[in-house]
């Protein structure tokens, strides 16, 4: 048995990497099913709405920016 991943074979490295990409591919389906679509009714703001405004002069050397 080798317990070092350095003096591994390379059928003992294609074994990691197909568990690793097989666990991942469950986790994506289980992460995938469990997401679903959300009605649109629950989407509820928490903070107030903004609105953009009139550009705003900032600089004494009369440039504008947008804040």
């Amino acid at each position: 048995m080798n317990h070092s991943l350095i003096s591994a074979s390379g059928n003992t490295h294609l074994k990691i990497a197909g568990l690793a990409i097989a666990a991942s591919l469950v986790f994506v389906a289980v992460v995938s099913a469990a997401g679903g679509t959300r009605p649109a009714s629950s989407a509820h703001a928490y903070s107030p709405v903004v609105k953009a405004t009139a550009v705003t002069s900032v600089a004494k050397t009369g440039g504008s920016m947008v804040r």
